[in-house]
């Protein structure tokens, strides 16, 4: 399987097309451009949780080693990351 293409583009243009897909929701839509329209939306809210942990993970390696403030981040971005709290060491190595 060949590996998709990223491309950047503007924080803008990617919410103005989110915002235009929930204005099309509202609308009658044939199966087709309904289909495409969730598999826009969903694309673009993996996307936005994908940068919500990112910042969760660079604010915990940003934070003072040893600190309350870090164990709390950390466990933070561990819970966004959906890692099983059966796999979460209690103390960071």
């Amino acid at each position: 399987m060949k590996k998709q293409k990223n491309i950047q583009m503007p924080f803008t243009f990617v919410t103005e097309v989110l915002r235009l897909v929930w204005i099309l929701d509202k609308y009658d839509l044939d199966s087709d451009t309904a289909a495409l329209s969730k598999s826009i939306e969903s694309q673009i809210k993996a996307k936005f949780d994908a940068m919500i942990r990112r910042e969760a993970y660079i604010k915990y390696k940003d934070s003072e080693l040893g600190s309350k403030e870090r164990e709390n981040l950390r466990r933070r971005y561990l819970e966004l990351a959906g890692i099983n709290k059966n796999w979460i060491s209690d103390v960071e190595f």
